[in-house]
């Protein structure tokens, strides 16, 4: 079976639907990158948009269980889901009929609601411009691009090609929910989608005010469940809170008000829940007494992050942990010491799931010691006031790249400037250029305005999908 090319728009530029599989219903479905093993991070939130009870495609497949293959990765968003259910649309239709669309790319990006409501999504313009560089180095032209996507999507589009000078032909489809998509290319399946319920004629004005009611508050809750409660839970769940997080900041950063809310409130959720464990750990560090004149017996308990002077004498030491709390509590725990070349090494690995009450001593270990590292715990701009004039040959600022930690970092700047060496360098993380180059020029000012020389380099971060900038600066 040979589909269509269908294009999803990413601000990376557009990822094709290399292939769909039809998999066993009782595995979950999968995104993975074309003809690889590599499961891409986005797969709970395709598979929680494939099943039933959250799921749309099962209602119109019929199947619960799919494997699709992307020719580049997609690692966050929701602007996936239309060019996911069109091509669903496009399988289904060709098992049943004869279906193509010869020499034709199908472009999509928008979001989808559980009745098959097509929403407008951001970052549009970047998108289109993406794709066109990406025709431009294809030596075969298609004949034509259908764009499907929101009537504010379209608008956009046809806005950039009036401004351009593509000599593309371009048939515009905008949807307002996948029934558009069916009547468009005459699918016989999913036409009944989102239909309207059949009412009776004689519906008392009470009864139907309080009807419509109902019906918008079973809406929200269904929409709370399927658009992100249900995938988000499902993150929590498999432990995979690097993925949960930047779904998290995604939805309150570009979706419509119900996703900023609702991913509010689960963050704050996740965050009580935090504070409840950490609440009911009760952590210990012990020093042994040995053939060391100095290693006494000596015991503190860790309340904060940070660990009492001793503990770096390389005496040996024990870790307790406790569970005080009413329900069981895994724990996963590191001990990581930096030698002088800067290299970590794993002193102590281990993890536990600790019943009501129970506690667990963990192997004993050393902490060496050290003389030619010197770690600050607290404030680091109170910490600089402190420190000589001319010390380092390096400073690195790791702040986030909001304009709160920008406006940080200019107040401080004289403190850093008056601490480094002439020759030293610093350099400052500042976030994507590709995700935000106005954040990213603004740092980059503030190292131009008080050192001048900024070079502004960067590498690809796989968690982040995207390259991550970070600007330098010698001091002259």
């Amino acid at each position: 079976m040979t589909l269509p090319p269908l294009w999803i728009a990413t601000t990376r530029g557009p990822v094709e639907i290399v292939s769909i599989t039809e998999e066993d219903p009782e595995i979950r479905s999968v995104l993975c990158l074309a003809d690889s093993f590599q499961e891409l991070p986005i797969s709970p939130l395709y598979d929680a948009f494939v099943r039933r009870p959250t799921g749309l495609i099962e209602q119109i497949t019929g199947h619960s269980s799919y494997r699709v293959d992307l020719s580049g990765p997609i690692t966050q968003g929701q602007s996936w889901q239309l060019g996911l259910a069109v091509i669903h649309l496009f399988h289904a239709e060709a098992q049943l009929n004869s279906f193509s669309l010869p020499n034709t790319i199908v472009w999509t990006t928008g979001r989808v609601t559980p009745r098959g409501t097509v929403q407008p999504v951001g970052e549009i313009v970047k998108k289109w411009k993406m794709t066109i560089a990406e025709l431009d180095n294809k030596t075969k032209k298609p004949d034509q691009i259908i764009v499907i996507a929101h009537a504010e999507n379209i608008a956009e589009v046809k806005k950039l090609e009036q401004m351009g000078d593509s000599q593309l032909k371009i048939t515009y489809l905008p949807a307002a929910s996948l029934m558009d998509v069916t009547a468009y290319f005459e699918l016989s399946v999913g036409s009944t989608l989102g239909a309207p319920a059949k009412t009776s004629p004689r519906i008392f004005k009470g009864y139907f005010v309080a009807g419509l009611l109902g019906l918008i508050g079973v809406a929200t809750a269904v929409k709370l469940a399927s658009d992100f409660v249900m995938p988000l839970s499902r993150l929590d769940a498999e432990g995979r809170y690097r993925e949960l997080f930047m779904e998290l900041r995604l939805l309150r950063q570009e979706g419509n008000w119900l996703d900023v809310n609702g991913a509010f409130f689960f963050q704050k959720h996740l965050e009580n829940r935090a504070a409840t464990l950490r609440n009911n750990m009760k952590v210990e560090i012990r020093s042994i007494k040995g053939t060391n004149t100095h290693c006494t017996y000596r015991k503190a308990t860790i309340t904060t992050g940070t660990l009492p002077e001793w503990v770096h004498e390389a005496c040996q030491l024990k870790l307790t942990l406790g569970n005080r709390y009413d329900h069981p509590i895994g724990i996963w725990i590191a001990m990581v010491s930096h030698e002088a070349t800067g290299s970590p090494t794993v002193i102590l690995r281990n993890h536990a799931t600790l019943p009501p009450g129970q506690t667990v001593t963990l192997p004993t270990f050393v902490m060496e010691k050290s003389n030619k590292i010197k770690t600050f715990w607290g404030d680091a701009f109170k910490s600089i006031k402190e420190i000589e004039d001319s010390k380092y040959d390096k400073i690195f600022v790791d702040l986030n790249d909001d304009q709160y930690c920008i406006d940080l970092a200019k107040k401080n700047m004289k403190g850093l400037k008056r601490i480094l060496k002439k020759g030293g360098v610093i350099t400052a993380q500042v976030g994507s250029q590709d995700k935000k180059p106005k954040q990213v020029e603004k740092w980059c000012n503030v190292l131009e305005k008080n050192f001048g020389n900024v070079k502004l380099s960067g590498a690809y971060v796989p968690s982040f999908d995207c390259k991550w900038n970070f600007a330098s600066s010698i001091m002259r």
